[in-house]
């Protein structure tokens, strides 16, 4: 008798936790996903001015760094009227974005550089994703930066100016 109790309580249980594992294995109640990443496409658009007199500069490196990848690093250049747009797909997290002069003489000298970290809580979602893996498309707008416009030091040696000397008569 005992063992007929024991074997019948061993089914149940089995079929038990069978059912448990069926009904939260599935996607019933909640889609569950097995691989993949979530990702998003994101839109970063700005405007690069000078500091001091608020023209735009064209021509300048707009670079997204990632944090989780060195590979997936990208580069734009501001248009003439100083505008840029930086599209690229993203799984999540902060980006740096950081503007550097890499062609210091085409722009009348030389652009300290700048950066600022971008994370997706700051952006606006402007297209919805597929409610699995893709998050949909979102968008950053008002990323400006004002560069200083900087004296190049050559060799490693401080800038200086010189001034006329007279001669004494």
């Amino acid at each position: 008798m005992k063992k007929v109790a024991l074997k019948t309580y061993g089914k149940i249980l089995t079929l038990f936790f069978s059912l448990v594992g069926m009904i939260t294995g599935c996607d019933w109640f909640e889609p569950s996903y097995e691989y993949g990443c979530p990702s998003a496409d994101y839109i970063i658009k700005g405007k690069v001015t000078d500091k001091q007199s608020k023209k735009p500069i064209k021509n300048i490196a707009v670079i997204r760094k990632a944090y989780s990848s060195p590979y997936g690093n990208d580069t734009v250049r501001t248009d003439f009227r100083g505008d840029y747009e930086l599209k690229y797909r993203h799984f999540g997290g902060e980006d740096l974005i950081v503007v550097e002069d890499l062609d210091k003489e085409r722009n009348g000298g030389w652009y300290a550089p700048d950066s600022i970290k971008v994370d997706w809580k700051q952006m606006q979602k402007i297209k919805k994703g597929d409610g699995r893996w893709y998050d949909g498309v979102f968008l950053r707008a008002d990323t400006n930066f004002e560069l200083e416009h900087q004296t190049i030091a050559l060799y490693g040696v401080m800038s200086a100016e010189y001034k006329e000397m007279k001669e004494e008569e």
